[in-house]
């Protein structure tokens, strides 16, 4: 039995393949115990991402906004994972501008870089992989994109007054590859393949070296 590769079955947990290809796919999960335990795992991942976010105000005129653009001859398309998600990142884009506050700046920021981590996510020749730390638990996800970007999202921002910092882990030591104050890095330097990143707590700014234990790691 031919197994699916990793990223369409990610492809398909954010319901982002096209309908043919989509239903070969689920046809073989009900098949692949395996393939079907592994397609499960992704749902649940991005679920539990997904819950993390808080809820935001949606303006009144959003909804109408919507309904106005929807006409009966449009086809009625099953909802899925990916169309779910981009309702949420739609209502994120026009959230009330009352919503002020460093608490409530710092959950739209959060809100942002999610959407963000989705939609490239969802790109062709996108690559997800866990962040684990020392300890063995899934801290948060690696994302290569078939540009050979590379984004780190922590399932939680750093501690207030703190950053997340990235490494590249190498044998003569850790290199700096940028700083977050929130949950989504940016990598900007170019990695080459099978590189080991990981991410620690450090002061605003960053720091030459690490100094605390790794809150995630990942060959990517």
């Amino acid at each position: 039995m031919n197994h699916p590769d990793p990223d369409t079955l990610v492809a398909l947990a954010l319901d982002t393949l096209p309908e043919e290809q989509r239903e070969t796919l689920l046809r073989h999960l009900r098949r692949c115990p395996s393939c079907r335990a592994l397609y499960r795992e992704h749902l649940e991942a991005l679920d539990h991402l997904t819950a993390l976010q808080q809820p935001l105000p949606i303006p009144p005129a959003w909804e109408e906004e919507l309904r106005e653009q929807l006409t009966p001859s449009a086809p009625v398309r099953r909802p899925g994972l990916l169309s779910r998600r981009q309702l949420l990142a739609a209502a994120l884009g026009v959230m009330l501008l009352s919503f002020l506050g460093w608490f409530g700046y710092r959950h739209y920021q959060d809100a942002l870089a999610w959407r963000r981590f989705v939609a490239l996510a969802s790109e062709p020749g996108a690559r997800m992989l866990p962040l684990v730390d020392p300890a063995g638990r899934q801290t948060g996800w690696a994302l290569r994109t078939a540009q050979r970007e590379v984004f780190l999202y922590l399932q939680t921002p750093p501690p207030p007054g703190r950053v997340y910092q990235a490494w590249l882990i190498l044998p003569e030591g850790r290199k700096s590859l940028g700083v977050s104050p929130g949950k989504l890095l940016e990598v900007m330097v170019p990695l080459s393949e099978e590189s080991w990143v990981g991410v620690s707590v450090e002061p605003p700014g960053g720091s030459p070296a690490p100094t605390t234990p790794s809150v995630g790691r990942v060959r990517i």
